[in-house]
């Protein structure tokens, strides 16, 4: 599992297993985080004494049943779960690129062929994938401007299945995977309304946060998970 604050009390959950993703209020954070780690009846105490009204344990067992329902915790063994570290910052846009050229987009469709099959994976499956490209040294920010810019201009018009974010961003990883160099598949979430975007990321910035798609200040995208992972350094 994965997860961030989105600001405002709002935290968003990417259940890798699942592939499903979950916004969370304040509270609801609270006792999903106390029932991973065991101390629900020590949460319970707590919001008794905050003077929270009604029958404390009921609201406390009515979100875990829900969070059970949503696959986030199990009824038996909940246990104690590490979860990885908050991303750095990973929504700062790349300069954009000129119009790629022909090997560019022939590339680009290599990359899609690969895109669209690997999204047949289940998440978990895609995410341990494209961790085998941590050992690659980051891509140039021309060279992953031009794959970035090349992916949605070979997009067929004819296929019948989903070409959107998640395969025109893993797309361009995948693209910039062939020619020997590492840009980074970015799954991120913003909240009011809740909204789920995945996007490229590489040290220059990112690309797919344009349009619709664009960073708000009063709404902004953070990112949740990284494949292949990122370090705090990069």
């Amino acid at each position: 599992m994965h997860r961030a604050s989105l600001g405002g009390g709002a935290v968003a959950v990417l259940v890798v297993r699942s592939g499903r993703w979950q916004w969370m209020n304040e509270v609801t954070e609270r006792i999903w985080s106390a029932a991973l780690s065991g101390t629900l009846d020590e949460l319970a105490e707590r919001m008794r004494a905050d003077g929270v009204p009604g029958d404390v344990e009921a609201i406390v067992m009515d979100v875990v049943e829900r969070l059970e329902r949503a696959g986030l915790l199990t009824a038996s063994g909940r246990g104690s779960r590490t979860l990885p570290p908050p991303m750095p910052m990973v929504t700062a846009v790349a300069a954009p690129c000129v119009r790629p050229g022909r090997g560019a987009r022939a590339l680009a469709g290599v990359g899609l062929v690969l895109a669209l099959g690997v999204m047949r994976l289940p998440m978990r499956a895609r995410i341990r994938l494209l961790g085998c490209l941590r050992a690659l040294p980051p891509a140039p920010p021309t060279m992953a401007a031009s794959a970035a810019a090349a992916v949605p201009l070979v997009r067929p018009s004819w296929w019948p299945g989903r070409i959107a974010c998640m395969e025109v961003s893993l797309a361009t990883v995948l693209t910039l995977a062939l020619r020997g160099r590492r840009a980074h598949w970015v799954l991120g979430a913003r909240r009011m309304p809740n909204e789920a975007h995945a996007w490229v990321w590489t040290p220059a910035g990112a690309h797919g946060l344009s349009g619709r798609d664009a960073d708000d200040a009063r709404r902004p995208w953070v990112g949740v998970a990284a494949a292949p992972p990122l370090n705090s350094h990069e």
